[in-house]
């Protein structure tokens, strides 16, 4: 009977790995745009939300597990470093009301859409339509 021994020891650094982007979900509520980003075991003071025109850009930081005398990492896999997120609203968006907001790890972004954008219900009405040359267009002249 063979005895065997488990040793775990820490990966070399890998400078060519790229960490993934930030996993993200996004729709729309009522008159509101909605993006949720997952940012689990990143404190609030590691997280930056810019916004630029059209361009919304979060940033985050995890730190990696804690290193010293006494200190021996035993296993790593959890990604650390900055993460970046670019999103493009579109036109029909109010980006100078954007919010956000981070709870259970989850960053929300809300996008207010814009007025001029947001449907609205027309209502018909009956009888003669007025007529005005500034809503049809030139008068004819009357002949005489």
């Amino acid at each position: 009977m063979s005895v065997r021994t488990a040793v775990t020891h820490q990966a070399p650094p890998r400078p060519w790995a790229q960490p993934a982007p930030i996993p993200m979900d996004a729709w729309r509520e009522d008159d509101r745009f909605v993006i949720a980003l997952d940012l689990p075991g990143i404190p609030l003071e590691g997280i930056e939300v810019q916004a630029l025109g059209r361009m919304v850009t979060v940033k985050a930081e995890r730190r990696s597990t804690p290193r010293g005398e006494g200190v021996r990492t035993q296993h790593a896999e959890r990604a650390h470093g900055v993460f970046e997120r670019r999103i493009r609203l579109a036109d029909s968006l109010d980006p100078g009301r954007i919010a956000a907001h981070l709870q259970d790890g989850v960053l929300t972004i809300t996008v207010p859409i814009a007025s001029a954008s947001r449907r609205r219900k027309i209502t018909v009405q009956t009888g003669a339509a007025d007529q005005s040359p500034d809503t049809i267009g030139q008068a004819v002249p009357a002949a005489g």
